[in-house]
């Protein structure tokens, strides 16, 4: 987990500039901080060091200084890459993965890229070409947004970084804000503020000289790939070497264990490698004993010979936090389930932690969520109901986004169910299943499932690893055929027979546990005064307070349940206070 930050072929862009940016998320790097001029960029960096602390400063050059990075994530087959470029002849200072990065790009360029295993988001200038590259990881675990800056570009880890700098116009994006009320997180790469955009994943931003970017696809979701289902001894020896390459790293880590199937699977194959002192694990624990799950995390842990402490969460505690989560969380969004990350990756940091593991990934690329199992079992995929299946997921009809924004906005902006259908566009050829896994792995992955965990880690300085998020993981899920993913009413089919390995029937097949908040409930009783004065304050121009206080009332007496909408309507509220000091734009 480290920051980067930095402008390319801006003029007036002093080195003070781009350090104001670093500084404002240090928090993603508070063990060291550097800023180099190179060429026409200005680029920046905060380190959390985990591999090699002693030597691993940023900005990194090659040994003759004609190559420059900066770089956040972590190659996980850097001591291969570096063995190899060795026998090359290249040579090394140190012995962090950021280094094999300048010189695998002065032996094979661009084409480095496929080499790479790992999550990250880097920028890199070669003045002996005076060319370079701005570069995310292939399914976008790590954040880079960019934005156009004084006739040239500027890019950061964070979105507030980017508005730090000098003259930048900070203004509310009202069409990406009504989608987000629709979708419940903002589909990229739009963003909520104008003139800020993120850089897809997958995809590289190529600099030649002073001529404006132009933008490469490297990777691609293999969905229209053919159809294979590898042995389980296949899966487990594919594991068994993202985990090792994950393995590696310098500082104390953990687990984060909900006791549900992806953290645990992550869990057996841990404690056959972990090498270091002994494995511990966090799972969330509500005060409210009749909303907590901390029992399957328990029961996970007695199987594998764990020791689980809880991360204990109550309704008193959201108002404490509520602030800070969206301020870390930089968008508008209606998951609550920021909170829970939030607090994990706390105690995390409260029990000096750095490295955390977790089992993010297969929910998107296998099927996993309850309400697409419920839809597809209760709908045919023969003449697929795409209408029907975007009722389920939207979290707020046009007849309340009018009555909330007014019909001027709601008219200049794109119907979510049309941005829907644009998103799938590309993949409609597939199973009605697969569409809704590409929809999830292409944009509800990178554009809100990704960021709990980055950014409520971020700000605790804590790091996240899924072994189900390495690219030949997910390309090996993708692939298989459908009744692989959900069969007769169960999803993430394939997984589930493979944990069979580790676990009990009966602790595989009961009920479906994912971190989630009674919010709903609590709206109507402990929070609703909380609540209701935070919509009370936003300001003329955002959205009707009024509107909004009428849903909070409604839900209060039981007249509907407006969880969905009233939850993006609160956090929008922050955002506000936030980043607009309570203003429509600033």
């Amino acid at each position: 987990m480290c920051g980067i930050a930095g402008v390319v072929n801006s003029a007036k862009t002093t080195d003070a500039d781009v350090e104001r940016m670093i500084e404002c998320i240090r928090y993603r790097g508070p063990d060291e901080a550097g800023v180099e001029r190179v060429g026409p960029a200005i680029m920046g960096h905060a380190r959390l060091a985990v591999v090699d602390p002693e030597n691993g400063k940023q900005p990194m050059s090659n040994t003759d200084n004609t190559v420059w990075v900066v770089f956040n994530g972590e190659i996980y087959n850097y001591v291969e890459i570096r063995e190899d470029l060795k026998k090359k002849g290249y040579k090394f200072k140190s012995r962090c993965d950021t280094e094999v990065l300048v010189h695998l790009w002065r032996e094979k360029g661009e084409a480095m890229l496929q080499d790479l295993i790992g999550m990250f988001a880097f920028f890199l200038w070669d003045t002996r070409d005076n060319r370079g590259v701005l570069v995310r990881d292939r399914v976008g675990i790590k954040p880079c947004f960019i934005a156009s800056y004084d006739g040239g570009l500027a890019f950061s880890s964070e979105l507030k970084s980017i508005l730090t700098l000098p003259g930048f116009t900070r203004e509310i994006d009202f069409q990406a804000l009504l989608q987000t009320h629709a979708f419940n997180y903002c589909p990229p790469p739009q963003t909520c503020f104008k003139g800020i955009t993120q850089l897809e994943p997958g995809t590289y931003l190529k600099f030649e000289g002073s001529a404006a970017p132009t933008q490469h696809r490297y990777w691609q979701w293999p969905f229209n790939d053919e159809r294979v289902t590898p042995s389980m001894d296949e899966f487990e020896a594919l594991m068994n070497d993202a985990i090792r390459m994950q393995m590696r790293f310098d500082v104390d880590g953990g687990l984060y264990l909900s006791g549900g199937i992806d953290s645990s699977v992550t869990a057996s194959h841990l404690v056959k490698q972990w090498n270091r002192n002994k494995l511990e694990a966090i799972g969330l624990d509500f005060k409210e004993k009749e909303y907590s799950e901390f029992s399957f995390s328990q029961e996970a842990a007695k199987i594998l010979g764990l020791n689980v402490e809880p991360a204990v969460i109550g309704h008193e505690m959201l108002p404490e936090i509520a602030r800070k989560v969206s301020y870390h969380a930089e968008q508008p969004h209606g998951d609550f389930s920021f909170f829970l990350f939030y607090i994990l990756a706390r105690k995390a940091n409260k029990d000096k932690k750095i490295v955390m593991f977790t089992g993010d990934g297969p929910d998107e690329s296998l099927f996993g969520f309850t309400h697409n199992v419920r839809f597809f079992h209760e709908n045919p995929r023969t003449n697929f109901p795409l209408q029907s299946y975007f009722n389920e997921i939207c979290y707020m009809p046009q007849s309340m986004l009018t009555d909330l924004f007014g019909s001027e906005r709601v008219r200049e902006a794109q119907e979510p169910l049309d941005k829907f259908e644009s998103i799938l566009a590309p993949w409609r050829d597939l199973d009605p299943v697969e569409q809704i896994m590409a929809y999830e792995c292409t944009s509800l992955m990178p554009g809100n499932n990704l960021v709990k965990g980055d950014r409520m880690g971020a700000c605790w300085s804590t790091e996240g690893r899924s072994p189900f998020l390495d690219h030949r993981v997910t390309e090996l899920f993708t692939r298989l055929p459908v009744n692989e993913k959900i069969h007769l009413g169960v999803g993430k089919k394939y997984l589930k027979r493979y944990a069979e390995r580790f676990f009990p029937h009966e602790f595989l097949y009961g009920k479906k546990r994912m971190p989630t908040t009674p919010v709903g409930l609590w709206l109507r009783n402990e929070l609703y005064g909380w609540a209701r004065d935070i919509l009370a304050r936003v300001p003329e121009g955002v959205f009707n307070s009024k509107v909004a206080l009428k849903l909070l009332d409604e839900h209060r007496d039981g007249k509907a349940n407006h969880t969905r909408p009233l939850r993006t309507l609160i956090m929008t509220g922050l955002w506000v206070e936030n980043y607009f000091g309570g203003k429509a734009s600033a």
